[in-house]
């Protein structure tokens, strides 16, 4: 156990401090637009890919974590997955004719995408070496970017993409070797069946997608290039931030069957968040001026608003696999659309007050809650929030202790370091054991 969350944690964490570290370099050296562009890109890497997935990869998750014949269905899914990839290519550039947007050339890598079969790496037991994948599938376009802007300024976004096509083929390959599948499948005349199979936790899963990084494809018709930038500085943790639960969440992903580990995966949710209360909430512009400089000083508000997003996501970090994994499609299917559509309906909305800079945040608070409240109330009705909530309670005097030190210190650098190291300390010495139980022990 302890060398499985060592590991991942090291992968993962170097994976998105490098992500976050590329961001804050993008929005200050080479400005809004340009952070805007790679926001645009990474959504629509992610959307591609949901698209491709539709359900297919989660449902594939599902029997590879519980069936020892998986390799048939994996088969199927690569099939059709691939013939659905060579569609978005035919698409994507017919569009090219009417009109001209860096964000397209993504589709032309739809098949690569397709192909890539470490999603299933989680499934079947082996979250390091996925976790390795995703490390160098992150690390190749990021490095692109700082490296090339030296040179290039601005138009690095294009090696941007160039090398992101490079990290999912280089996933690709390394993953069928590791399964011991073949890399390329035929594609499939029907795959529009398989698809058809799975359409309801293939809406939830876009779902999903489009209430992370993909709400800012179906809102940038509503925002300026430079204000869709602003919300991808934060915006950006954000997604890390759902991307270390979602790890959490995948490493245990066979665990999930047992009764209980629901909610140790929670309270370790919960842990996290309740750290990030400390600098997006407690600290806002000290953290902003470390991380921006001055970019946000007037609108220092939105670290607080997606901090408060976060907080919520933590109380439910394995509630949707759990109702996955109990085969309650329907229940994921519908609160997710109802976040979606109060999410979309809050970013426009806002998008046309004086601050539009603040609707993406606004939105996803609200989509967050009415996934707590939803997912949560079908998973154990009212006992889920008790539980979780009465782990808030205990966990209260930490954060309080910060507080106190904001109020001692002021906003400062030094309050900031101090409870950060506070929190860190006390939560490792009382709340190890969520990490190291020897319950939740399976070799890699």
């Amino acid at each position: 156990m302890i060398k499985r969350v060592f590991w991942i944690a090291l992968y993962t964490g170097l994976a998105q401090v490098l992500s976050l570290f590329t961001i804050s370099y993008v929005v200050r050296n080479l400005g809004e637009e340009t952070a805007g562009y790679i926001g645009l890109i990474d959504a629509t890497i992610i959307m591609v890919a949901t698209i491709i997935s539709f359900g297919i990869q989660l449902s594939v998750n599902r029997n590879v974590a519980t069936q020892l014949s998986w390799r048939s269905t994996y088969t199927l899914a690569q099939s059709a997955r691939l013939s659905l990839g060579i569609l978005i290519v035919v698409i994507g550039s017919l569009s090219f004719f009417f009109s001209w947007d860096v964000t397209k050339w993504i589709y032309l890598v739809a098949p690569l995408i397709a192909l890539n079969g470490d999603y299933s790496l989680y499934g079947h037991g082996k979250p390091i070496a996925a976790a390795r994948l995703s490390l160098i599938r992150v690390a190749l376009p990021n490095l692109a970017v700082l490296t090339g802007s030296y040179f290039i300024g601005p138009q690095a976004i294009y090696l941007y993409v160039l090398f992101a096509g490079i990290g999912i083929l280089n996933s690709g390959l390394w993953a069928s070797k590791i399964n011991q599948v073949p890399y390329i499948f035929p594609p499939s005349r029907k795959f529009y069946k398989i698809y058809f199979k799975y359409a309801r936790v293939g809406l939830f899963q876009l779902s999903y997608a489009i209430l992370v990084t993909g709400i800012l494809l179906v809102t940038k018709g509503f925002y300026s290039l430079a204000v869709i930038g602003l919300v991808v500085g934060i915006l950006k943790y954000f997604e890390v931030f759902k991307g270390v639960l979602r790890i959490i969440v995948q490493a245990f992903f066979r665990e999930l069957k047992k009764p209980g580990t629901n909610l140790r995966i929670d309270k370790a949710g919960i842990l996290i968040g309740g750290g990030m209360l400390i600098p997006a909430i407690m600290f806002p512009h000290v953290t902003l001026d470390f991380l921006y400089d001055d970019v946000y000083k007037d609108i220092e508000l939105i670290l607080p608003l997606f901090g408060i997003a976060m907080f919520l996501a933590s109380f439910k970090s394995s509630a949707d696999m759990r109702v996955l994994m109990q085969k309650k499609d329907n229940v994921n299917l519908y609160t997710y659309l109802i976040a979606l559509v109060t999410t979309i309906g809050i970013s426009v909305g806002i998008s046309y007050s004086d601050y539009p800079v603040y609707g993406i945040p606004s939105g996803l608070i609200a989509g967050e809650f009415i996934l707590l409240i939803g997912l949560g109330y079908h998973i154990n009705k009212w006992t889920f929030f008790k539980e979780r909530l009465w782990f808030l309670v205990k966990l209260m005097p930490i954060i309080l202790a910060a507080l106190i030190i904001r109020w001692w210190f002021g906003e400062q650098s030094i309050g900031l370091v101090l409870s950060l190291g506070l929190y860190s300390v006390t939560t490792f010495f009382f709340y190890r054991k969520l990490l190291f139980d020897s319950s939740f022990i399976i070799h890699d």
